[in-house]
């Protein structure tokens, strides 16, 4: 993740590529892949028919926020699996900030 582009919010900061349900917050599900993006599950079953009108880039602090934004919604433990998946990538690999690469 060496792209970096201003957010509003958060300044200078990497970014991920998402689909457009989890960018403007609307997913109520989201799976993380080890490539640094993110989409719903309905974008994610469907992702060879995605084009680049489907998809945006998503500040990594928004996107951390978003997730929890879900995971705090679930309100069940037994439900975040159904609604939060591959969520060891969004931290990075073997525990290791992403941010420090």
């Amino acid at each position: 993740m060496t792209d970096k582009e201003i957010c509003k919010k958060h300044g200078k900061v990497s970014v991920w590529i998402v689909c457009s349900h989890v960018g403007d917050g609307s997913a109520d599900t989201i799976i993380f892949s080890e490539n640094q993006d993110a989409l719903c599950f309905d974008c994610a079953h469907n992702f060879k028919n995605l084009t680049e009108l489907d998809v945006v880039a998503m500040c990594y602090e928004c996107l951390k926020d978003f997730t929890a934004k879900l995971m705090i919604d679930t309100k069940t433990f037994a439900n975040l699996k159904n609604r939060v998946k591959g969520i060891e990538y969004l931290k990075g690999k073997r525990g290791y900030n992403i941010e420090s690469k």
